[in-house]
C-alpha cells in the first residue's frame, strides 16, 4: 500500500496543470499571516512554498555556514520525533519537507497528498518551531557540509565564481561562502544555530504560497496552525548596497588540466528597473538564447572554440550583474574570449535587428507557462513574485509588459547596461593567449 501511494504521489508531482489555474488568491490567516493560493481541485496534491527574507549574507564573517547548517538540520528531529523518527513520519506519510539557504533568503517547502495534510503541517510546525538541534545530529550535519564543502573546493566552476565574486564584491556579505570555510564550519556552536534560527525565522519577514486541492478556509487555518508560533519579529542584519569597482580587470586562478572555464560578469539592472524587460530581450539575443544567441553561434557553431556559452540576468536584494561563462581548451583559450568581445562589442555598438527582438519576445513569453505544470513549481513561482514586490497581477501583466518593449528601448538598454568595457573575466585552467591582469591561488579550505 505504500509503496503504491509513493508511486501515485511521485506521477502527481509531474502532472501538468491546466495555464488557467494560475488565478492567484490573496488568504489572510486570523493571525495576519498572508500568502497567494492557486486553488486547483483536480489532483489531492498540495504544495506550499515559502521563505524568510535575509540568507547567507546574514552569517557573521567568522560563522559563514551558520545559516546552511541551520536550515539543514531543521529536519533533524523536532517535537517528540529523534532525526531518525522524523524522517520515517515524512516516509510513512509520503510528505516531502525540504529547507535551504541562498542568497537574499531562506527557503523551505512542503508536498502532501490533501488526505495527509494535517500530519504535514504538524511536522512542519514542529521543524520551524521546535527543532531539536542536538549536538549528535549538528556533529553530522557538519560532517555532511564538510564533505560538500570539500566536493565544490575540487569544482573549476566554484573556483571561478569564488574569484570573481571576490573581486567584484571585496568586503562584502555577498561575498561569504554559503558553506562556510573548514575553519568558519567548526567554529559553529549550538548556541550559534539556535540563536540564528531564532533571530531570522520570524513572521515578519515569512513570505508563503499555496497550490493545489485546498481551499482559502484551510489554508487560512494551516497558516496559523503552522506559522502562528514563530518569533513575531525577525533580528536581522541590515545589508548595504553593493559598490562595485570603479575598474573591472582580469584574473587567472591557475588549475591544472586541459580546458580553461570563463566566467565574466559586468553590472546590470536589478529587477525592478524599468529596463529589466529590454535587458531580458538584449541578453537572449546576444547570450541568453541557447544556440540561437550570437555568442553560441559565433564562438561555438562557427569556430568550434566551445560547447557553449552563455549570459544571463542575475538581479539580487542589493546589486545586480549580467554574468556570462563558457569553456574551451587551454590551447584555444585567447582566441575564444576574443572573439567573445568582439561579438559582444559589435552587439554594443549597432544593437538588435527587429527579427531577434521579435524571436527574444516570442521566447520570453512562452517560457513562464512551461515552467508552471506542477502546484509544487507554481507555488515556487509565486514567492518569488513576492519577494520580487512584482504585484499579485504580474503574470497577467507580464506579456504585455514584454512587447510593449520597442526596438528603441532595446538599443537605449545595450548603451547602458551592455558595453563589455565593464566586464570582469575570470579564468580558471591553464589558458594560452591571453595574460590575464592578477592571479589567485586556488581556494584550498
Amino acid at each position: 500500500m505504500k509503496t503504491a501511494r509513493l508511486i501515485l504521489f511521485g506521477l502527481l508531482l509531474l502532472w501538468s496543470m491546466p495555464l488557467h489555474a494560475t488565478d492567484i488568491e490573496e488568504v489572510t490567516s486570523p493571525n495576519g499571516i498572508k500568502t497567494w493560493l492557486v486553488e486547483d481541485h483536480k489532483l489531492p496534491l498540495i504544495s506550499l512554498h515559502f521563505a524568510f527574507r535575509g540568507g547567507v549574507e546574514q552569517d557573521p564573517v567568522d560563522r559563514q555556514g551558520l545559516a546552511t547548517l541551520t536550515m539543514a538540520l531543521l529536519t533533524q528531529g523536532a517535537g517528540a520525533y529523534d532525526a531518525s523518527a522524523f524522517q520515517q513520519q515524512l516516509a510513512d506519510h509520503s510528505i516531502v519537507m525540504r529547507f535551504n539557504a541562498g542568497r537574499d533568503a531562506l527557503g523551505g517547502s512542503l508536498k502532501c497528498l490533501r488526505e495527509e495534510r494535517q500530519t504535514g503541517f504538524a511536522l512542519l510546525h514542529l521543524a520551524l518551531v521546535n527543532p531539536h538541534f542536538e549536538a549528535a545530529e549538528i556533529e553530522r550535519a557538519r560532517g555532511r557540509q564538510l564533505t560538500h564543502l570539500r566536493f565544490q573546493l575540487g569544482d573549476p566552476d566554484w573556483q571561478a565564481r569564488y574569484a570573481l565574486l571576490g573581486a567584484i564584491f571585496a568586503n562584502h556579505p555577498y561575498n561569504q561562502r554559503s558553506l562556510g570555510s573548514t575553519k568558519t564550519l567548526a567554529a559553529l556552536t549550538q548556541a550559534d544555530i539556535k540563536n540564528f534560527a531564532a533571530a531570522h525565522l520570524a513572521r515578519d519577514n515569512l513570505i508563503v504560497a499555496a497550490a493545489g486541492d485546498i481551499t482559502p478556509d484551510e489554508l487560512k487555518t494551516a497558516l496559523d496552525q503552522i506559522f502562528g508560533d514563530l518569533p513575531p519579529a525577525e533580528k536581522i542584519a541590515s545589508i548595504p548596497e553593493v559598490v562595485w569597482p570603479p575598474a573591472p580587470t582580469s584574473i587567472l586562478v591557475p588549475r591544472e588540466g586541459t580546458q580553461t572555464g570563463l566566467l565574466f560578469a559586468r553590472p546590470g539592472p536589478k529587477r525592478l528597473d524599468p529596463d529589466w524587460y529590454a535587458a531580458e530581450i538584449a541578453d537572449y539575443i546576444l547570450g541568453g538564447g541557447g544556440f540561437s544567441s550570437r555568442l553560441m553561434q559565433e564562438v561555438r557553431d562557427k569556430n568550434g572554440l566551445t560547447y557553449g556559452i552563455e549570459t544571463g540576468l542575475g538581479p539580487m536584494d542589493h546589486t545586480a550583474m549580467i554574468t556570462g561563462e563558457a569553456a574551451t581548451d587551454n590551447p584555444n583559450a585567447g582566441k575564444a574570449w576574443t572573439i567573445a568581445l568582439a561579438v559582444w562589442r559589435r552587439f554594443f555598438q549597432e544593437g538588435a535587428s527587429t527579427g531577434e527582438i521579435a524571436a527574444a519576445k516570442d521566447y520570453l513569453t512562452g517560457s513562464l507557462p512551461l515552467t508552471m505544470t506542477t502546484t509544487s513549481a507554481i507555488a515556487e513561482v509565486l514567492v518569488e513574485i513576492q519577494r520580487e514586490h512584482l504585484g499579485r497581477d504580474y503574470l497577467q501583466k507580464r506579456d504585455g509588459l514584454i512587447r510593449g518593449v520597442t526596438g528603441d528601448d532595446v538599443m537605449r538598454v545595450i548603451k547602458k547596461w551592455f558595453d563589455p568595457a565593464a566586464l570582469t573575466l575570470v579564468l580558471v585552467g591553464r589558458p594560452e593567449g591571453i595574460k590575464p591582469a592578477k592571479t589567485a591561488e586556488q581556494v584550498r579550505e
